[in-house]
Formats: structure tokens, C-alpha cells, sequence
């Protein structure tokens, strides 16, 4: 369930991800057409999109709806809402956050499926110059964020160190 990108784009990015190649024309020999039906083929085997596409702003309780019918349809084992700060939600208080943490947890514990939150950081201070990974309590609007997790997950980027990416396990 993702609100930054629409099926199709998600689609190719995995489809690229997975054929280590561009789909379109870049600096290095694109995906062929033969290598576009397997790779297509295999996201389809392997990923459903919920959308939201019909003018409403999502509530967990409709991505949480929408999951229900997919796991009766199609058995889907995990679920992946980004970002996080696209649900539309009554108070964003931490009591809320916590309530909403909770109905999920439930929900996954009751249907036997894994559910990932991408969350992004409050604004994160400079420590001379460099941004700090953050954390769970880090995340914007609640500590709930660290409090309820099974687990948690952090992709830093540090601008001083080029094209690297670091993944900091904080519970």
C-alpha cells in the first residue's frame, strides 16, 4: 500500500530491482522485451498493490479492509504501508498512533501476516554537520513507533560516506 508511487511505477522498480537493469534507455543496455515479460510475471506472482485511487484519504481501517480481501483472494502473507504519514488519522497524538499500533499489531496477530510501517524521522538535528541515524523515537509523532515494534529497522544515508547505504537495527 504505497501513496508515493502508483502500481505501474512500483511495478518497474521492482521489475529493474529484480533483472539488474533499467526498463528504460539510460547509460547501460536496458531491459529486453523477453526479460520484461518474465520479470513482469514474477512481481505478479509475488506482490498485490492496494491503491487508493477513489478520492477518499486512507484510514488504517480501510487499508486494513482492503488487506482482509486480499488475504481471503489471494493469501497474501505481508503487508507494506508507505509511508506512514499518508494515513489520514483523528488526533495526530501519541495516544492515537499507539491506538492505531495496536489494531495492527491485532489485525496480523488474527490473519497471520506480517505488516512493515515506513515511517520517516522528525527532522533530524545536525551534529556538526552530519545527520544522526534515527531511531524509533525518532520517528514523527510518537515513541509508540519504538515502544510497539516487534521490530525496528533504520536505512541511514550519511552524505560524507558516497553512495553508501547503512542498516541500523534499534529493537
Amino acid at each position: 500500500c504505497s501513496f508515493e508511487n502508483d502500481p505501474p511505477t512500483h511495478i518497474v522498480k521492482l521489475m529493474e530491482k529484480r533483472a539488474k537493469v533499467p526498463f528504460f534507455e539510460g547509460p547501460t543496455s536496458r531491459m529486453t522485451k523477453q526479460d520484461m515479460h518474465k520479470y513482469r510475471s514474477w512481481v505478479n506472482e509475488h506482490f498485490l498493490f492496494i491503491d487508493q485511487n477513489d478520492g477518499e484519504p486512507a484510514t488504517i481501517d480501510s487499508i486494513l479492509e482492503r488487506t482482509k480481501a486480499a488475504i481471503l483472494r489471494s493469501g497474501i502473507r505481508g503487508l507494506v504501508i508507505d509511508p506512514y504519514n499518508f494515513i489520514q488519522l483523528k488526533r495526530d497524538t501519541t495516544e492515537t498512533i499507539s491506538e492505531m499500533l495496536t489494531k495492527v499489531r491485532l489485525f496480523a496477530k488474527a490473519n497471520d501476516i506480517h505488516i512493515w510501517f515506513v515511517a520517516h524521522p522528525a527532522k533530524m538535528m545536525r551534529d556538526n554537520g552530519i545527520f544522526p541515524c534515527p531511531r524509533g523515537y525518532d520517528i514523527s509523532g510518537s515513541a509508540a513507533w519504538f515502544a510497539k515494534a516487534d521490530l525496528g529497522i533504520s536505512v541511514h544515508r550519511d552524505p560524507s560516506k558516497e553512495n553508501i547505504s547503512e542498516v541500523h537495527v534499534w529493537k
